[in-house]
């Protein structure tokens, strides 16, 4: 039953350029859908799309008010008719000495015609609006938004589809056996007669349902009911002409039901198309199927049905594309759904947030839902920096924080817009954006992606963006997520200690990142302030924003640094870079130590010349790593006399000047150091060993190779292997990895 006036109300409009219609229901499961009458207690549903003016006057009319008058006081009346292919087209209208804009005139039209629901309800309980119209495309989507903000519905949600899936919609909430086989709608309107021809894909899950269109020139006299005018013989030739028709669109399959559309259909002038199409199928006239199946579509929006949890139309305006993206969720890898098929390409739009590592760009699947495989489409992020905002914390950050904004501007023209966030007071945006648009189902998307491998690997965010920032105890960083939390104590592990454990921090997560499972299970560490290693680690797995391996070297580096000073962890996080091979870094972190323990005056002696020297041995192993042999060989030499003489500094000083000097100079530093004599034997000894256990490897043995290849002059086999070798070498440095640890080892 219909509802009170103070009730809530949804609408159809249908919103024609010849015609329009209204259809409403109250906002209930059990109620109806009625449509408004231009006519009360009549049938007259129609209401032309025009709107009438009178001349010198600021007088308007619309409708059906709007014909009456230019009928009456033709010379009065500027009528304005095709008001939607006028805001279509875009250009001025010139009325009574004025320019008018088109899409104002549409709106003034939809304005007056939506007041005539104050028959059945007030405008303020509309909650919903659903714009139907005979075919959506970009500039009609542009003109539709444009009216509706010029409506000032206030709260209410306006929706837009086409007529295909009005149809669609009207027959969910038919009886089943009226679309058990195919359903076809005939719609005669002037131009010609338009054919809708439903099917359901029963094979599928859900099933999927399409419309099929076709306009078939039907040349009537007019689509009016009105036929008295016209003779036997020519009604006999309509009928025929009608016949042709519905037999070449129903014989494309078996059909159920047959719905006629329009007040053209009205009248007795077509027996024997209807003996036609009576047989074996149900036949239903009318004109209000459009307005009503998009009141239908808001019900089954508001309270879902059956059928339509069931069922997924793809009809001309349907994204016909599943897009997402393989993503990692906490440490595992998953599909992350980004747009789903099925709906308004229009009104498909996503926004999210998410983290890439030393990224160059990221794939989208894209999976259409009708046949054929995935292809994968890159998105190019270019080269963003990665230097961080505090060198003195970090020096180089691997990840970046991405906004994503996806949006459709055509049925299958897919729009991405990125922007780099930064990472967090880490590393700072840098207001750099990228826009990309990809044709969705063309295959170049997966060309190009064949071409590319190894994208970069996304992170979905854990947790929300914190407003107020939580500042880590000792390192004075303020981060606002959990995964600059994790960055943050996996490249200061050397530094942390139980401080970190506390209250605030488990609010920070609880409260302001939305983890309280994660709170709640950190809390009893907290409380026992014990196994520190374990509370960072069930952070860092949780997270996942490192695989269990680096967790593992996170936490023993946290038992290796319990108890030692702050000047030992900053001396172990630095060699820690240098293992990294990240040596300039390395060599700044360096020096900043060695400052900082010259200012100091209460470390006892011992303990700052050993650890200084340390730092002045390792400085030299970096040198010696890069071929620079004689900075390498001053700061052993300084490493040696700092340690009071320490043998295997001295060892090392020898090595590096073994390898920057000629023979003879060589020589001749050794004589002046007798007391070195033993270190230099045994220095030979080694570099025999380590040479003849180079000629042993396959490296080696293929450089052989190589060089005979040249000696012989195969030269392009040469170039191409000597190519090879140098991109891996390449390969290796840019990974920067490997690497022996610096401290105290022999370079021999």
């Amino acid at each position: 039953m219909l509802g009170a006036a103070s009730d809530k109300i949804i609408i159809g409009y249908d919103l024609g350029n010849v015609f329009s219609q209204i259809s409403y229901s109250y906002l209930s499961q059990d109620s109806e859908v009625a449509t408004l009458s231009c006519v009360a207690g009549e049938e007259h549903y129609n209401i032309p799309t025009v709107l009438c003016k009178r001349q010198g006057t600021g007088q308007w009319f619309f409708g059906r008010e709007a014909l009456r008058f230019s009928q009456e006081y033709p010379q009065e009346a500027i009528l304005v008719e095709g008001l939607v292919e006028l805001a279509v087209a875009g250009e001025q209208v010139p009325i009574d000495g004025e320019n008018y804009e088109p899409v104002a005139l549409l709106t003034l039209f939809m304005k007056r015609s939506l007041g005539l629901l104050s028959l059945v309800s007030a405008p303020e309980r509309i909650v919903a609006m659903m714009i139907t119209s005979r075919k959506l495309d970009s500039l009609l989507i542009q003109v539709l938004n444009q009216t509706v903000t010029g409506l000032g519905l206030g709260y209410t949600r306006v929706y837009y589809q086409s007529y295909a899936e009005s149809f669609y919609d009207y027959m969910l909430y038919q009886p089943r056996d009226l679309w058990t086989f195919q359903t076809v709608l005939f719609d005669y309107r002037e131009d010609g007669i338009y054919s809708m021809r439903m099917e359901c894909n029963k094979r599928t899950t859900p099933v999927v349902a399409y419309v099929h269109q076709w306009l078939y020139p039907f040349c009537g006299e007019s689509c009016l009911p009105d036929i008295s005018g016209l003779e036997g013989e020519r009604l006999a030739q309509l009928d025929q002409d009608l016949l042709a028709v519905v037999r070449q669109e129903c014989e494309k399959g078996t059909v159920s039901a047959v719905y006629l559309i329009g007040e053209g259909f009205a009248g007795e002038w077509m027996p024997q198309s209807l003996q036609y199409l009576c047989k074996g199928r149900r036949v239903f006239q009318g004109v209000n199927l459009y307005s009503k199946g998009a009141v239908y579509c808001l019900l089954d929006k508001h309270f879902g049905s059956k059928a339509g949890k069931e069922h997924v139309f793809l009809g001309g305006d349907k994204l016909k594309y599943n897009i997402g993206m393989k993503v990692r969720r906490q440490g595992e890898e998953s599909y992350y759904a980004l747009l789903d098929a099925g709906e308004n390409w229009y009104e498909s739009e996503y926004s999210c947030e998410f983290y890439v590592r030393k990224p160059s760009f990221i794939s989208l699947t894209i999976t259409p839902l009708i046949a054929g495989g995935a292809m994968l489409a890159p998105l190019s992020l270019g080269e963003l920096p990665q230097e961080a905002e505090t060198e003195e914390e970090f020096g180089y950050c691997e990840f970046s924080r991405i906004r994503m904004r996806l949006y459709l501007e055509g049925e299958k023209l897919l729009c991405a817009e990125m922007e780099d966030m930064g990472f967090g007071e880490i590393r700072p945006a840098t207001q750099l954006t990228w826009r990309q648009r990809i044709t969705c189902g063309d295959g170049r998307a997966e060309e190009t992606a064949v071409c590319v491998q190894g994208g970069a690997e996304v992170m979905v965010c854990v947790g929300d963006y914190a407003q107020e920032p939580y500042v880590l105890p000792k390192l004075g960083v303020r981060v606002y997520c959990m995964e600059e939390l994790c960055y943050c104590l996996k490249e200061n592990a050397f530094l942390l200690d139980y401080s970190v454990m506390n209250d605030e921090l488990l609010d920070f997560i609880r409260k302001r990142c939305q983890l309280p499972g994660l709170a709640q299970a950190l809390q009893p560490l907290v409380r026992r302030q014990e196994a520190f290693s374990d509370f960072v680690s069930r952070i860092l797995t949780y997270v996942g924003l490192y695989d269990s391996e680096t967790v593992l070297q996170v936490a023993e580096t946290l038992k290796a640094g319990s108890g030692l000073s702050d000047y030992e962890k900053l001396k172990l996080q630095t060699d820690h870079l240098a293992e990294q091979k990240r040596y300039e870094e390395a060599l700044k972190s360096y020096d900043r130590l060695l400052a900082r323990i010259r200012e100091n005056q209460e470390m006892e002696v011992p303990a700052l010349q050993a650890l200084t020297a340390d730092i002045l041995h390792n400085k030299g192993v970096i040198y010696a790593r890069q071929m620079l042999y004689g900075q390498a060989a001053e700061y052993f030499y300084q490493a040696w006399k700092t340690s009071g003489e320490q043998p295997a500094y001295f060892a090392d000083y020898l090595a590096a000047r073994r390898m920057q000097l000629p023979e003879r100079d060589y020589v001749a530093l050794v004589a002046e150091c007798p007391e070195q004599y033993r270190a230099s034997l045994e220095l030979e000894r080694s570099l025999e060993v380590t040479e003849q256990t180079w000629r042993d490897t396959p490296e080696y043995k293929r450089l052989v190779q190589l060089r005979a290849r040249r000696a012989e002059g195969e030269f392009t086999e040469y170039c191409e292997e000597a190519d090879r070798i140098l991109q891996a070498l390449k390969n290796d440095y840019r990974k920067r990895i490997g690497g022996k640890r610096v401290s105290r080892e022999s370079l021999a």
